[in-house]
Order: C-alpha cells, then structure tokens, then sequence
C-alpha cells in the first residue's frame, strides 16, 4: 500500500511537467519517500528482522531530510495517495494530522497542535491545498477541495471548498452553490402562451 501510494505521489509531481532527472532529484521526493517507508514500517510492522533495520533506516533518512531540507514529515501521520509538495524548506507535519488524497503543500507550512491547550491535529480532506507559510493548529477540519491562502492561521474548521485567508483564518469565498432547476409547472405555463 505504501509504494502505491507512493507512486501515485510520482504521478502528481509527472502530472505537473517533472521528468527524469529533475524529478528524482527533487528533494520533496526524496522526503515524500521517506515518509512512505518510515510509514509503512510504522502502520505495518513487518517481521521483526525486517522491521529494526528499516526502522533505522527511516529514521536516518527522515533526520537528513529534518536538517539538510527543513522537512519534517512524521511517518505517524495520515497522508493519503497524490500528496504534493511545491518546494522544499520549512514543511512540519505532526504525527497526529490526517491528509487526504491529492494534497498540495507549499513551503513553510506547519500541520500541527496548538500550545495553547488544544489538542489534537487538523484533519485534511481530499484535495486541498494549503499555501507558502500556513499554519493549520489544533484539532480542525478542513474540507475537501478548501484552499487555504499563504501566511494565514487555521484554527477553526473550514468548510469543503471554502477559500480562507488571514490571520485568523476567515473564509472569503464559499464554492458556487448549484442552481436549482426551474419548477415544472413554471415552465409549461411559459410555453402554453
């Protein structure tokens, strides 16, 4: 399930033009995969003698990618298939935040709990995105398809495709809502005429 995952994470970065060397050199590629390992040794615990020696492994390669990256993606946390990260630098997931599938994360972002006596993680929904400089804290929901606006401060849920923005985090426009079809009777008396 991981590799997967995994892969289908590849296919977002393929989607959006990177090919070949620029994608393997990609370092948000490299600690999306490092992620998926130390989460697949996490979630599925695989016989012992294979799991001390991954584990160790992980957790190397998840500590370069903390140092020489600033990307601090906890293998306990949540993620779903398709995640996507614009740039490096900056990015911290808590272990306790879930995120759907097709997310889109930018530089500087923090997923996490609140110090100010809340707990929990955010909640993300499927394919949300989540601006440079974002800060999502405390045990939130956020909604499918919300975008959440770079430099802005998340700490109550938002609605599924709601755009917030500020500090903080207000939403600023709500999805188009769907027109309701006109009555019946209203459009045969129309053309009786």
């Amino acid at each position: 399930m991981a590799m997967n995952n995994f892969f289908l994470d590849i296919a977002r970065y393929r989607s959006r033009g990177s090919r070949g060397r620029e994608l393997w050199l990609n370092p948000a590629v490299w600690a999306i995969g490092w992620y998926r390992l130390g989460n697949w040794v996490h979630v599925s615990k695989p016989f012992i003698l294979i799991r001390i020696p991954l584990k160790l492994i992980s957790y190397f390669g998840n500590k370069c990618c903390e140092i020489f990256m600033e990307m601090c993606i906890d293998p306990q946390a949540s993620i779903g298939p398709g995640f996507y990260i614009g740039h490096i630098g900056g990015v911290h997931i808590n272990p306790g935040a879930t995120l759907g599938s097709n997310c889109d994360v930018a530089h500087r972002v923090t997923i996490g709990t609140s110090a100010m006596g809340r707990q929990g993680a955010p909640t993300l929904g499927n394919d949300v995105y989540v601006g440079t400089g974002a800060t999502l804290l405390g045990k939130i929901k956020v909604g499918d398809g919300a975008k959440i606006a770079a430099n802005t401060l998340v700490i109550n849920n938002i609605p599924a495709g709601a755009t917030v923005m500020g500090v903080p985090g207000r939403v600023i426009m709500r999805p188009p809502k769907a027109a309701e079809p006109a009555p019946v009777a209203a459009v045969e008396a129309i053309d009786a005429k």
